[in-house]
């Protein structure tokens, strides 16, 4: 899993908005010059942003992870890559935001921990394509955004449906603990 996401690191061009990679992945971002990244690491812990031009390290502000679009323009990404494993606190957000910052490929892998059906499920709402390959480690979904579509109205809905999701779940925890 880890040689295939280095492969796609080697071949990428442009802007690329990476989330939660691990250190070994970043590093393979020092070899490639022809891009420019974004990254966001353990968002989790702090929560933290940093734009690095290239091969540059310049700290950028610390912002939170749901006003993302507020830093990064409306499809201007190229090609985003993201461990599900940080973010499957944020997917409410994260998933509506890739869809409206990204304009090429998006790839999120995980380990086997999180179900892929969950992540293919909330993705298909925005009529984009997925791909889905599995690992001996876990898996790497690709989803094809150029037809990919937001909606101001239908992404309230989708929000207002997720948290209910969520709250049922924490109910149903509650009661069966």
């Amino acid at each position: 899993m880890f040689n295939r996401l280095e492969n796609i690191i080697k071949n990428a061009e442009g802007n690329v908005l990476v989330v939660g990679l691990d250190k070994m992945l970043l590093d393979a971002f020092n070899n490639n010059n022809k891009v420019n990244l974004y990254s966001i690491n353990s968002c989790k812990s702090s929560g933290g942003f940093s734009k690095s031009k290239k091969r540059q390290t310049n700290k950028g502000k610390t912002i939170n992870i749901k006003k993302l679009r507020n830093y990064i323009n409306k499809k201007s990404v190229d090609i985003l890559i993201c461990n599900m494993n940080e973010m499957i606190d944020y997917y409410k957000y994260f998933i509506k935001d890739s869809i409206f910052l990204n304009n090429n490929v998006i790839y999120i892998y995980s380990t086997n921990e999180i179900d892929k059906e969950f992540i293919i499920k909330r993705y298909k709402r925005y009529n984009v394509n997925i791909d889905v390959k599995d690992y001996k480690t876990g898996y790497i979904i690709t989803i094809d955004n150029k037809k990919g579509k937001n909606n101001f109205f239908m992404d309230k809905l989708y929000f207002i449906k997720d948290s209910l999701y969520n709250f049922a779940d924490l109910i149903g925890n509650l009661l069966v603990s």
